[in-house]
């Protein structure tokens, strides 16, 4: 009887304590484990029937990659080349170049405001045109002419100066097929000062030049009515000068004529400049 007191006893004694520690497990919350966790001695469950090395490998495989955000990585430093370093310089340098040219020419003309120069052919003076018989037969004839052409310079700068340079001139009398030549002379260059106006004479003689019948007969009647054509050119070279010291200088074509006699006795002939073989500048 006794021993079956003390087994009720010690059953009642287990049930007490089993009791007690189902409420503290019911009082303490339970941790839930996070997502992928897995404990470090723990082998990873395999499918029955595969074998050992295919579990290895496929642990393997399965094995969190531990991955580094791209903030932590090192940043490589971009090296630029030599020729890139170059190119840029290069092209920085020039760009300053010309704004500072498109500066430098906006003030230039802001505050001299230059002008082209005004030539004209003034007149047109011939004192010996003779015509003397060649061979028999052969329908040519010699030439001999004296003339004195006239050519009126202007500068309407208040400003700059202009600087000419030793002109050569040519003098032709005739127009089309008719057209002949007086020959050329050398005029000496000149300064000319703002405001200021210069006539330069241009003398020109030709002796004994062969001309055609029909020529000859041509210019004989043009001659006498007084509508030969004239045509004086002048090679030489501009420069513009802010007092006497020069900025610039170029080459230029003086052109001027193409009118009759009669016309350059009550008015001046307009002369064309033209520079760098094509750029045409009417004074």
């Amino acid at each position: 009887m006794q021993k079956k007191r003390d087994h009720n006893n010690t059953s009642s004694t287990s049930t007490t304590g089993d009791k007690e520690m189902a409420g503290e497990t019911l009082l303490k919350p339970v941790l839930q484990k996070p997502p992928g966790y897995r404990e470090l001695h723990s082998q990873p469950q395999t499918p029955l029937g595969s074998s050992s090395s295919t579990t290895s490998s496929t642990a393997l495989r399965r094995r969190p990659k531990h991955t580094i955000p791209a903030s932590f990585y090192p940043t490589k430093k971009k090296q630029w080349s030599r020729c890139r370093v170059f190119c840029c310089c290069v092209c920085i340098t020039v760009a300053i170049v010309i704004l500072l040219l498109t500066l430098a020419v906006s003030v230039f003309f802001l505050w001299y405001s230059p002008r082209l120069p005004v030539v004209r052919l003034a007149s047109f003076r011939v004192s010996t045109f003779n015509f003397a018989g060649g061979k028999s037969g052969d329908g040519l004839s010699q030439l001999t002419a004296e003339a004195t052409a006239r050519l009126d310079f202007r500068n309407p700068n208040g400003k700059l100066w202009y600087h000419y340079g030793d002109s050569d001139v040519e003098v032709s009398v005739g127009d089309g097929d008719f057209e002949t030549s007086l020959g050329s002379t050398r005029v000496n260059g000149f300064v000319e000062k703002p405001r200021n106006r210069t006539v330069v004479n241009v003398p020109i003689k030709v002796k004994k030049q062969q001309v055609d019948d029909p020529t000859v007969k041509r210019l004989k009647a043009e001659m006498k009515s007084k509508k030969l054509v004239v045509r004086v050119t002048a090679k030489t070279k501009l420069g513009l000068a802010v007092g006497r010291r020069k900025i610039v200088t170029v080459g230029v074509s003086i052109s001027c004529g193409d009118v009759r006699l009669r016309e350059l006795d009550s008015k001046m002939s307009k002369c064309t400049i033209k520079m760098l073989k094509w750029i045409k500048l009417h004074s």
